[in-house]
């Protein structure tokens, strides 16, 4: 098998599977970040996750505790938005930092859960 070098690699960040993050989901200090474009994470994001621009957000807007976990994600594995967002979040000093590299696009493939802000019949 062939090892494919993605972003988050580059970065050196830890990855972690769809699979996990949907196990973990309802877990305290468990955080989710969302880095698609807004138009996306209006349409679907997943249950419970907040947007962030990959290049503006402070300390402030993540977990209040830095030994929290933060999962970033985009759309799929080659978008560099997610590996950016978390990459800045660990040199902000949180300690337990991943990207869900696989993204919104597998997340939705699976059919695990989202949640949406757009209402039906809204376009």
């Amino acid at each position: 098998m062939k090892m494919r070098i993605t972003t988050t690699r580059l970065f050196g960040l830890a990855e972690i599977p769809a699979e996990e993050v949907r196990e973990r989901l309802q877990q305290p200090d468990f955080y989710i970040y969302d880095n698609t474009p807004v138009s996306s994470y209006r349409r679907h994001h997943l249950p419970g996750a907040t947007h962030l621009d990959p290049g503006d957000y402070s300390a402030s807007d993540l977990a209040p505790d830095k030994a929290a976990t933060l999962v970033f994600y985009c759309s799929d594995a080659l978008c560099g938005a997610a590996p950016y967002a978390a990459k800045r979040a660990r040199n902000m000093g949180f300690e337990h930092v991943y990207v869900m590299t696989a993204g919104i696009s597998v997340w939705l493939r699976k059919g695990f859960p989202v949640e949406s802000e757009i209402k039906s019949g809204a376009a």
